[in-house]
């Protein structure tokens, strides 16, 4: 089969034939519908990445498709069902495991880094709970749900206890899982959703998709800011992770409010007593549960959540991941392994 794979000391993927894989176990092969193209893939790519790597690796952890192979343990799946695949395979036993946190698991893996992922025209997936029924939704459009939307859905579900009457919240970065979490704080919410981004279009891209106000990063974003949210918002959720966005996201977030991070571009904040609003909270969020991207394959299937979506042949992968750098894929790209040509899907 082909697969975009990335080699020790390259920084472009290579379309390369590999054995396909067969299931064993509870194990799942999946025919590969489509997988998203992410931020993280860039700077996996840019070597930051690299002591979480087992190389040479099949690239790609946004996955959905059609179950191609079951292993004789994997229970009620069946060929052809569509599905969505989790991003982290935790090992089913530790007690982040047993807790329903497999993202959190010490000897888990992930697709695209430590075990061979999306990038190619089947994928195995070491347990059946990894993979998600997706019901009528089409697979190609469900590839970003398992990172793109799961990542915002957890990061808003963590949020959403500081957020109450006349509350609000800001999303720092409205790319691919931006938007999905101003749908998301649209829909799981009664706050006031102010979206920051340098782009203007993606400014644009979020008021169409329920943002109330788009601020452009810059200097005067604080000052906008904190006059839309009366003196600090209740919560802020970065997508980007630079020095400049953590500053952002310190100087806006209100007292007793809460600054979320997701974005690993590699920046640093200074934390301390006197950096930080008085009882504001500073944490990470990394991907959601298995539950949580059950819950995110009921809302799209519902109508409330939606991605635009740019798909590439798998021989473009490298094209698909330029534009990405470029900033000129306006919602999520796609890899679709069984497709030739490149199209726009809403």
């Amino acid at each position: 089969m082909r697969a975009a794979r990335l080699h020790p000391g390259e920084k472009r993927l290579r379309i390369v034939d590999v054995a396909k894989p067969t299931a064993a176990g509870d194990e799942v092969i999946v025919r590969v519908a489509g997988a998203g193209v992410c931020h993280s893939d860039l700077h996996v790519l840019d070597g930051a990445m690299a002591d979480l790597l087992r190389l040479p690796v099949t690239m790609g952890h946004e996955i959905a498709g059609w179950v191609e192979q079951v292993g004789p343990e994997a229970g009620d799946l069946a060929a052809e069902d569509a599905v969505a695949v989790m991003v982290g395979w935790g090992c089913g036993h530790c007690r982040w495991c047993v807790s329903g946190h497999e993202q959190l698991c010490l000897a888990g893996n992930e697709a695209g880094s430590t075990m061979d992922g999306g990038f190619a025209e089947y994928v195995l997936v070491p347990h059946r709970r990894h993979c998600v029924p997706l019901g009528e939704l089409d697979p190609v459009a469900a590839a970003p749900l398992g990172d793109a939307a799961l990542s915002p859905y957890a990061a808003i579900k963590r949020v959403r206890p500081h957020l109450n009457g006349g509350s609000s919240i800001v999303v720092i970065g409205v790319g691919g899982l931006g938007q999905y979490a101003v749908q998301l704080a649209r829909v799981l919410t009664g706050a006031t959703v102010v979206a920051v981004d340098i782009a203007e279009k993606k400014r644009e891209t979020a008021l169409e998709l329920g943002a109330d106000h788009a601020v452009a990063a810059g200097p005067d974003a604080v000052r906008e800011v904190l006059e839309l949210t009366g003196g600090g918002a209740d919560a802020v959720v970065d997508f980007v992770g630079t020095d400049e966005t953590l500053a952002l996201g310190a100087r806006i977030v209100g007292r007793r409010g809460i600054f979320a991070v997701l974005g690993l571009a590699g920046g640093a904040l200074t934390f301390g007593f006197w950096d930080f609003p008085p009882e504001a909270v500073l944490t990470t969020v990394h991907a959601g549960t298995i539950a949580d991207l059950h819950e995110v394959v009921g809302l799209a299937a519902a109508g409330r959540i939606a991605a635009r979506i740019t798909t590439y042949p798998l021989e473009a992968i490298n094209e698909a991941l330029d534009d990405l750098r470029a900033g000129r894929i306006a919602g999520r790209a796609v890899v679709t392994p069984d497709r030739h040509e490149r199209e726009e899907l809403r």
